[in-house]
């Protein structure tokens, strides 16, 4: 039985999971960032002028929260130097020439059926592999399962996918079912549990039938047919939908028993553990109305954008910004030359048609952002008291415990920019706290 979550919203959806699967050419050059995951970067562990094999390991941190990176053509490194990176910074990168050979790394083997049924071997490959959130977090996958083992009685496979445009993980179900299904199997394993739950939004009953036709019962899962609202796909309200149980404002999910894991990142585990095979592609979907045509993409990680997109059969208008992820919770790039990364599930290149900003928004108090928040937060009064630099009030309606999932703005008339202002807000509070710890810290050195 499915449950659901207060708020929420309903926008128009884009998608196009019926083009088939595209794949991409690999580049001339690919740019592999040394920061492809939350925690430490890696540290590049090639120089200029090696020759590197597909999948072979270019960065490493011995940090516990990290997660190699690989290769993800052989060719000979030309560059290690701080390169555009999708976030906006100028990030430690190697950039590899593709020699078009796509000579395989043999360092990784895949496991054994008896290694395939041993947690700490899974644990140890999926960590060897790279595997990190690939729904967008990059939180890496090895440290967070460690992490439940124990506290959490309740593993989530997240199979909303409900931003807009977005198709990965819909093509993932209908075209890799089995492969799917084993992977989220070994994550069970891993997580020392006898069942895996896999919410699926009922606008994907194509996928939910395919991988119902591979029994998934036999793997140790059961399927969570879920209401088609976003933002389902938030980990918060897949917890809320699978379990009923609620995650309180600044809480995780292990906080209530839960892991969630992604579907491409259930499926990268399989490949990680039956094909021996590292995070060094995945399928990006390439849409916006300044392309000719949608396109979901097998794209190798480190591809740039605007090698993306005249692969993809160029433009027929000028982009006006460029969107990493869905248009609700995407980020925008600030430069073509930022390549694809392993939580690169989208690039969306827009022109004015998308654009919804309005000159001096002014609110009418409708109270139509407070209707949607899946958080049950008021975010009339957040915006009113960021527009004043009021932290103790902030504070107080909690513009913190946003998760800037964008249903406030979608819904607002006045198009207001709440998102942004909440997101600028928690980075304002982080500056506060970071200034404060500063002075305290120099005060201390003065005694």
């Amino acid at each position: 039985m499915s449950h659901t979550f207060k708020g929420g919203v309903h926008p128009s959806y884009m998608k196009a999971p019926d083009v088939p699967m595209t794949v991409i050419a690999p580049p001339p050059q690919v740019i592999i960032p040394m920061a492809q995951h939350i925690g430490a970067p890696c540290i590049p562990t090639v120089k200029v002028g090696d020759y590197v094999t597909m999948g072979q390991v270019v960065g490493e941190n011995p940090a516990p929260v990290s997660a190699p990176v690989h290769a993800s053509v052989s060719g000979k490194v030309v560059a290690v130097e701080p390169r555009h990176h999708p976030l906006g910074d100028m990030i430690m990168s190697v950039v590899i020439e593709n020699d078009y050979q796509d000579s395989p790394c043999t360092d990784m083997k895949p496991l054994t059926p008896e290694q395939l049924k041993d947690p700490d071997a899974i644990l140890h490959r999926i960590r060897e592999a790279g595997v990190v959130g690939m729904g967008g977090a990059m939180f890496p996958t090895a440290f967070k399962i460690r992490g439940g083992i124990g506290k959490v009685d309740k593993l989530i496979i997240n199979g909303a996918e409900c931003e807009p445009y977005l198709n990965g993980d819909h093509l993932t179900m209908k075209r890799y079912p089995e492969q799917l299904l084993k992977g989220i199997e070994l994550v069970r394993i891993a997580s020392g549990l006898d069942k895996a739950y896999y919410g699926i939004e009922t606008n994907k009953m194509d996928a939910i039938r395919i991988l119902r036709s591979h029994y998934p019962e036999n793997y140790g899962i059961e399927i969570v047919e879920e209401d088609v609202k976003y933002p389902q796909g938030a980990e918060k309200m897949q917890v809320k939908a699978v379990t009923g149980r609620e995650v309180k404002p600044g809480g995780l999910p292990s906080g209530v028993g839960c892991n969630v894991v992604s579907t491409r990142t259930a499926y990268a585990v399989y490949q990680a553990c039956y094909e021996g095979k590292p995070v060094i592609e995945r399928i990006v979907t390439v849409a916006g109305s300044a392309l000719k045509a949608p396109v979901n993409g097998l794209t190798r990680v480190g591809t740039p954008f605007g090698y993306l997109a005249e692969q993809c059969g160029g433009f027929v208008k000028t982009p006006r910004k460029i969107v990493l992820g869905g248009p609700m919770m995407g980020i925008c790039a600030t430069s073509f030359d930022a390549p694809t990364i392993k939580g690169t599930a989208g690039v969306l290149f827009f022109t004015e048609e998308e654009d919804r900003d309005v000159e001096k928004p002014s609110c009418i108090r409708c109270g139509k952002c407070i209707t949607v928040c899946p958080m049950n937060l008021e975010p009339v009064f957040m915006y009113m008291y960021y527009s004043k630099g009021d932290y103790e009030n902030m504070a107080k309606y909690h513009i913190t415990d946003c998760f800037e999932c964008g249903s406030c703005s979608f819904n607002c008339p006045a198009r207001m920019p709440l998102t942004h202002a909440f997101k600028t807000a928690k980075l304002m509070f982080q500056a506060k706290s970071m200034k404060e710890k500063a002075a305290a810290e120099a005060k201390e050195a003065r005694k």
